[in-house]
């Protein structure tokens, strides 16, 4: 069968047939090719058409079918974790399965045990904007419910940089490649039990807990990195069942269920970021049209250079960022290009400072722009790490989201933060024009008229 049958038989099948998991196998067994092209092939099906899809849809059905189809890849032929596993005692996909029901059943830490830890580690979602909206929320309210333990982020030194920087945690450095073959992402679960371990030497049985909020790292919870008695799992694509929370809310209500009354009352402070002098001339709105690679997100060219000329009229001055890559890069390049006022740089900005203008533009990281958008009096943009930053800093927004799959998967991935939230829904259907309109009606709901 070729890939693209394959990746037809598993959309349609039911994930507990034994043709599903013939077709999991094989479609994995490509995967982990020797052959480069056939591997690529393969990996990109599988998380593109597959594996974010199942999880965009926040169910029980895509979770039991992206279960169903990963347990039966990390035991496919040429998986370099299968060996690990069955050593472990998993000697089959099946005892992966039952493993998973279990930790995915909430058990709440008595609060007499929660004096006993002396390290908590938290894993990293690995994206930014999930690390911005989730990982955060835990790692706060772990930080209230054992205040005498050490807790640790692991995860990648960006991301590190943006949530714990300053705060009172410890960073433990491991990276995952979202963009490499399948073999190769498993083997950073290989390199985090053996963090872990390191971290953890020293440590008495029940001194020393792992939190797992859906990470990658994991695959999503399906790699045991401890034995279960050191493990808690945030299952967030089912947590919250059919209501409307953002996946904050709902990150925060599991800390506080799993660990009670000292969680409960805890809160995530704001990311670190450095003081910055707002320019003067007018309100400050900080802009980003980064979609974090997906172009589904993107209402085109038309749609961008009207944003910022009605931010123009209206007597903002405009921090614009650069986003992330060639693509994104070249984008903003055209829009400075188009743009009808003055153009100049953000100090610090990669190149320097060209002085106040009514455009500046901001390229380095997105920690670094963060300066900015905490100073900034609106922050708009699509669905992206930097919406879920001007949140997490308490600055006003508007997110203009487009590209989602469902109304769920919209209100899971809304932003969560002290300032006003506002959502403006659109699809790349609509008139430039019509999701103009709202957003205008939205800056100005949110100055008062």
């Amino acid at each position: 069968m070729a890939v693209e049958d394959l990746v037809r038989e598993l959309a349609q099948r039911d994930s507990s047939s034994t043709e599903f998991r013939d077709c999991s196998q094989e479609l994995a067994r490509r995967a982990f090719s020797p052959n480069h092209d056939t591997a690529l092939r393969a990996t990109t099906a599988i998380f593109s058409r597959l594996v974010e899809p199942w999880g965009d849809q926040f169910s029980r059905a895509g979770c039991a079918k992206y279960v169903s189809f990963f347990t039966e890849a990390l035991y496919a032929k040429g998986s370099p974790v299968a060996k690990g596993l069955v050593k472990l005692g998993y000697k089959s996909a099946q005892a992966l399965r039952d493993r998973y029901a279990a930790i995915s059943r909430p058990a709440r830490t008595e609060a007499a045990a929660t004096k006993s830890f002396k390290k908590i580690i938290v894993l990293s979602r690995v994206t930014l904007g999930a690390d911005l909206a989730v990982t955060r929320q835990i790692l706060h309210a772990a930080r209230a419910a054992f205040p005498q333990a050490e807790v640790d982020f692991a995860g990648p030194a960006k991301n590190a940089d943006l949530i714990v920087r300053g705060l009172p945690f410890r960073h433990l450095d491991i990276g995952y490649d979202r963009h490499a073959l399948l073999g190769d992402r498993l083997k950073s679960w290989i390199g985090l039990r053996a963090l872990i371990s390191a971290s953890t030497r020293g440590c008495s049985d029940g001194e020393w807990l792992v939190i797992d909020p859906d990470s990658r790292l994991t695959q999503l919870g399906l790699l045991p990195i401890a034995a279960d008695r050191h493990y808690q799992f945030f299952e967030s694509r089912m947590w919250g069942g059919n209501g409307d929370q953002a996946l904050g809310a709902l990150a925060a209500d599991w800390g506080r269920r799993q660990w009670g009354e000292i969680a409960r009352h805890s809160s995530a402070q704001p990311p670190p970021h450095n003081r910055v002098r707002k320019p003067a001339g007018g309100p400050l709105a900080a802009v980003s049209f980064g979609t974090g690679g997906r172009d589904s997100k993107r209402l085109g060219d038309q749609f961008e250079d009207g944003l910022l000329d009605m931010l123009l009229r209206k007597g903002f001055r405009i921090a614009l960022d650069y986003g992330f890559g060639p693509d994104e890069e070249r984008l903003t390049d055209a829009r400075a290009g188009n743009f009808r006022g003055t153009v100049g740089r953000l100090p610090g900005s990669l190149g320097g400072s060209d002085g106040p203008a009514a455009l500046m533009t901001w390229k380095g990281s997105l920690s670094g722009f963060g300066d900015w958008i905490a100073c900034a009096d609106l922050y708009v943009g699509y669905d992206s790490a930097a919406a879920h930053l001007a949140a997490a800093l308490g600055t006003p927004l508007i997110e203009v989201f487009s590209g989602a799959p469902s109304a769920k998967f919209v209100h899971r991935w809304t932003p969560c933060g002290s300032a006003p939230v506002r959502v403006v829904p659109a699809a790349t259907s609509d008139a430039p024009a019509a999701v103009l309109a709202s957003v205008n009606a939205e800056i100005d709901a949110l100055r008062g008229g």
